[in-house]
């Protein structure tokens, strides 16, 4: 059985996985609507921004660091 610390960064992980995907999704469909790539690559910037002043955790602000930089990455590819 996980411990109450476990559980709860196992649900943190999942939550900012989830988060991800879904900002991958939003950034594609508006970059599909004709919505320049530098401004929802600057988007992503301010929540990147956001996250590292406001997320207490240190484990979970890697995490979500981590995962926006993949979906930057993805979307300047794109």
């Amino acid at each position: 059985m996980l411990s109450p610390e476990d559980s709860n960064a196992a649900f943190a992980e999942g939550a900012i996985t989830l988060w991800a995907n879904f900002l991958t999704l939003m950034g594609t469909h508006m970059l599909d609507g004709g919505t320049p790539r530098d401004e929802v690559l600057e988007m992503l910037t301010m929540l990147h921004e956001t996250n590292e002043e406001t997320i207490s955790s240190p484990r979970a602000r890697a995490s979500a660091s981590r995962h926006l930089m993949a979906v930057y990455r993805a979307l300047a590819e794109a």
